[in-house]
């Protein structure tokens, strides 16, 4: 009589065990222990097939991680691209006074921009090792909107999700707040203007220069778009691409305050004269907008306002206080001039 194979555990079942999980991978329960823990010198190519084995397995590494999917842990993860960013840093800071108010404590995470590790960091939620996450989105990818639409605990994205995702969400009008800084520095008489962009890849990117063109368009300017990094470098190199390409630009409006910030520094290394001969907008209204020399004109997008409602929504969904359907909340910009343009300090 020929020895027949135990069908594997269907998904989710949680009778899975570490030798099913080998099984199926193709490699011994020790590799699958050293990749699930992350200890020991596993490939990252193992380790991704380790994990993606597990997940679909509902497997579950130890009784303790297991027993902690049905417990409160009184914890909550933030997940941020950069912590080194002041716009994180605030949303953070108003995440862990809300948290605080309500006895939970926040476990932060930070991806450095890594592709795919927004999607790992995931883990901590379905593994019950945080009761709820805010996770800062500004490179969706398909994975990500996949895995978002499968874990059924609480979670909110700060940023922009598409509308049939199903979770709570609050996102910053930056389009529009690109438009007002367009619209301000054509009072001010400027006319020959350049989006200093950041990478496109990016949703919050995308969605400003989506607010350029729509202003270019309505006022009847020449489109002058320019990219590069969300930091104080990619703003410094920024300035000389846009001397080389539109020699004669009056007024750069940059995607974010960093590239702002470093365009400046640039500017003034150059001689060239702010706001006299180059105007210059940011946008997020950073602490360091009023301590740059000239201060810069800004927009602001209220990120701590962000993190507060955030925090508030995804606590009121741990609580059962928030409605069963999914919560969008827009927070509106705010223009705040500064002397980049000719304001006052």
């Amino acid at each position: 009589m020929a020895n027949e194979t135990p069908n594997p555990p269907r998904r989710g079942t949680g009778t899975a065990t570490a030798a099913d999980v080998a099984r199926l991978a193709g490699v011994s329960v020790s590799t699958v222990s050293l990749a699930l823990s992350g200890r020991g010198r596993v490939s990252e190519k193992t380790v991704r097939h380790v994990r993606s084995i597990a997940e679909q397995l509902g497997y579950v590494p130890n009784a303790q991680a297991s027993s902690l999917r049905r417990q409160v842990t009184h914890r909550i993860a933030l997940v941020v691209p950069d912590i080194g960013n002041p716009v994180y840093v605030a949303v953070a800071k108003a995440i862990q006074r809300e948290a605080k108010q309500r006895g939970y404590y926040v476990l932060l995470v930070s991806t450095d921009n890594v592709e795919g590790a927004d999607v790992d960091a995931l883990r901590l939620l379905r593994n019950g090792h945080v009761d709820g996450m805010v996770l800062i989105a500004i490179q969706p990818s398909g994975e990500l909107e996949r895995q978002l639409g499968r874990i059924h605990k609480p979670i909110c994205v700060i940023g922009k999700v598409p509308g049939g995702l199903g979770v709570d969400h609050v996102e910053a009008n930056s389009t529009r707040g690109v438009g007002m800084a367009v619209e301000h520095l054509l009072e001010q008489g400027r006319s020959r203007l350049v989006f200093v962009n950041g990478p496109l890849d990016t949703n919050p990117a995308r969605l400003r220069l989506q607010g350029y063109l729509e202003a270019a368009r309505r006022a009847g300017l020449e489109e002058r778009v320019v990219s590069c990094a969300f930091t104080l470098q990619g703003g410094y190199a920024a300035v000389d691409e846009v001397r080389a390409r539109f020699p004669e630009a009056d007024a750069l409006v940059c995607a974010n305050d960093l590239i702002g910030i470093g365009a400046l520094k640039r500017l003034r290394e150059l001689g060239v004269r702010v706001p006299g001969d180059v105007a210059v907008t940011g946008i997020d209204d950073i602490p360091e907008c009023q301590i740059c020399s000239p201060t810069l004109t800004s927009v602001a997008l209220h990120a701590g306002e962000r993190g507060r409602m955030a925090a508030q929504m995804l606590l009121n969904r741990l609580s059962g206080e928030a409605p069963a359907a999914p919560l969008r909340v827009v927070v509106e910009p705010s223009l705040v001039v500064r002397e980049s343009t000719g304001g006052r300090p």
